[in-house]
This record gives structure tokens, C-alpha cells and sequence, in this order.
């Protein structure tokens, strides 16, 4: 099996990516801050070899393309960890520092990390029938990000669109060039064998924490007649399997034809659905789980992932319930880890 570069793997998404890539046989690469690659290549062993780069804007990737045949670069600046500018920066630079550097390395195969926020997540999409395609656009455009009065969302959705069409953009004119983006929406689930979480480092729940505020750790003891946050949602296993099966997946000189959404309609689950599934399947924590009275269930728009069924054959996703109970099982875990 060939060798890979993948960036980000100390991510939540990350880490999923790199242990569905070592499964799948890849001998892999990775890139980390050059102060902690001795740690990180402890902790990994001698599976993977680990390589410093500064920075993802401006880094140098040379070393750690030696030898790969392709790129899945997960790495990106979080909402909530990151200011406005790291938002746009790291989203739009990086994904173009590292392209381009792939390209004139003659490494041709590069996956990437988006999101189905650039579809639009107005909640009157959102909220409605609207079936979601690769053809919908959040509207931003670079020159509207010098209006500092947006929120911190809006910012996020706005760099991750105009990485894409960027991205694309480079890839109309390097038709050499085959590059994927895969688009999740929210995304749940347990935490790879490999992922770190310090004690007490709410920020490396990803996330999971907006599961664990909304489904185990609900402060008012009872959930809102609306949910107004992640809806549309998909299992991180399914979202790294993406990854890995793009790597394979066939070239297209229809730029934007790799606009690949991930999820399922029929899997996606409220906190409403959550709460009263583990009432079910996990009765012992049944007392500490909110009232879920006057929790509504509403309309929700569809996502057309038939790209994704065409192009990597990803027809079958994760049941609803099992992302549940593993996520709340994760969850829990790390909760005891933290009391100890």
C-alpha cells in the first residue's frame, strides 16, 4: 500500500482518519507543531513518521511529501480556539499552502476537510424542505470579510466556503491536479484509540461537546422546544471513511464535481431523539438526562449525497442510535476519567 501524508491527526476527525488509514493498510505521514514532534511520535509509534511544520499558512511541507502519493489534510483552525483572522487565514491559506506545495511535489491525490456549512446553514434552510446540493453556496465573498461587525459563524462559514472555491479554482487550472472535498455536517461519535484528551480540556471534546451540553449535561434539566444546533448531523467514522475511500476514488476534470456531502437523512438525529434513545438503551443514566417534554421535533432540510454514493461508493451510514450510545459512552468515560 502506498504511502500518504495526513495533517491534523491530534483532531477529533483527525485521529478517526489516521486509524481508518492504518486499518486500511496506508503507510502514512504526519505533520505536527515541531515542538511536539518527539511526543507525538512517542504516542504513535513507529507506525506513522511525524514531521514539524510551523505553520499550515506558511509551513514547509517539502520533507513530509517525500515519497507520499497523496494528501488528506484535515488540519484548520477551530471555532471558539481561533480569532477572526486565524479563522480566514488558516482556513483559505491553508488549504492552499499545502495544494500547491502537493502539486509541485508531483503529488497530485489531495483529500481535504470542508464542511456542509458552506451549503448555507441559515436556520430558514435549515429549518425546512430544501435539499441541500453541491451546488449551494454560503454567499460570502473575500472582500465582505473586512467587515469586522460579522459574528465569529459567520466568519468560520465564510472561510470555509471561499477555501473551496479557491481550491477549485486552482484546480481548473491544474487539471493535473485531483482534489476532493469532503463536506460533513455536525459530527458525533466515540473518540479514536489514539486520540489525547487532557483533564479538564473541554476544547479537545470537538464536537462532542455540543452533544454533551444538549444531551448529558443540561443545565436547566430540560430541553428547549427547539433545537437550534446541529440538526443535520453524521457519525465521524462515516466522515473519515470518506476520506480514505476519496483517496481511490476516480479523477474528474469537472472541477467541483468532488463536492462530496456527507451524511444521511435517515441518521440524523435531535437531542429530543438522543435523550429518549439512551432513556431506552442506557437506564442507569436515566436520572441525570433531561425532561424532553416540550422538545419539538421539526422540519428539517434533506442532503443529497448521491456525489458520495457515485464517486467513493459511501451508500451505508452509522444507525442513529449506535452514534447515541457511543458518543454518550465516550462521553461518560471521559467524564469519569476527569472526576478521578
Amino acid at each position: 500500500m502506498s504511502r500518504i501524508l495526513i495533517t491534523g491527526v491530534t483532531g477529533f476527525l483527525g485521529a478517526h482518519v489516521l486509524h481508518q488509514a492504518l486499518e486500511a493498510g496506508y503507510t502514512i505521514n504526519v505533520t505536527t507543531r515541531p515542538a511536539k514532534v518527539d511526543s507525538l511520535q512517542k504516542h504513535l509509534g513507529d507506525k506513522v513518521q511525524v514531521f514539524g511544520v510551523d505553520d499550515v499558512v506558511t509551513g514547509d511541507y517539502s520533507s513530509a511529501l517525500k515519497g507520499v502519493s497523496a494528501v488528506i489534510h484535515c488540519a484548520g483552525p477551530l471555532i471558539g480556539k481561533s480569532g477572526t483572522d486565524a479563522i480566514l487565514t488558516g482556513s483559505i491559506d491553508g488549504v492552499l499552502n499545502i495544494i500547491k506545495q502537493a502539486v509541485n511535489a508531483e503529488v497530485y491525490k489531495i483529500v481535504f476537510t470542508s464542511t456542509l456549512l458552506t451549503a448555507n446553514f441559515d436556520p430558514k434552510i435549515v429549518f425546512s424542505d430544501h435539499i441541500y446540493t453541491d451546488k449551494d453556496w454560503f454567499p460570502a465573498t473575500k472582500e465582505e470579510t473586512k467587515d469586522k461587525s460579522h459574528d465569529a459563524w459567520w466568519f468560520y462559514y465564510a472561510a470555509k466556503t471561499i477555501a473551496e472555491q479557491e481550491a477549485f479554482a486552482f484546480a481548473n487550472s491544474h487539471p493535473e491536479a485531483d482534489i476532493t472535498s469532503i463536506n460533513p455536517s455536525f459530527f458525533y461519535g466515540p473518540f479514536a484509540p489514539q486520540y489525547q484528551i487532557g483533564k479538564g480540556d473541554v476544547g479537545a471534546l470537538s464536537s462532542n461537546g455540543m452533544f454533551y451540553q444538549n444531551v448529558l449535561k443540561v443545565s436547566s434539566g430540560k430541553l428547549p422546544p427547539v433545537q437550534s444546533v446541529g440538526p443535520i448531523n453524521v457519525d465521524v467514522r462515516d466522515v473519515a471513511k470518506a476520506h480514505v475511500l476519496a483517496l481511490k476514488s476516480p479523477h474528474t476534470s469537472q472541477v467541483g464535481q468532488k463536492r462530496l456531502f456527507i451524511g444521511d437523512r435517515n441518521q440524523f438525529f435531535s437531542w429530543k431523539d438522543a435523550v429518549e434513545h439512551l432513556k431506552s438503551a442506557r437506564p442507569a443514566i436515566s436520572d441525570r438526562l433531561p425532561d424532553t417534554s416540550e422538545a419539538q421535533h421539526t422540519k428539517i432540510a434533506n442532503v443529497d449525497t448521491s456525489r458520495a454514493a457515485e464517486i467513493l461508493g459511501l451508500t451505508t451510514y452509522t444507525p442513529w442510535e449506535k452514534t447515541v450510545e457511543d458518543t454518550a459512552a465516550a462521553l461518560l468515560a471521559v467524564e469519569k476519567d476527569w472526576s478521578s
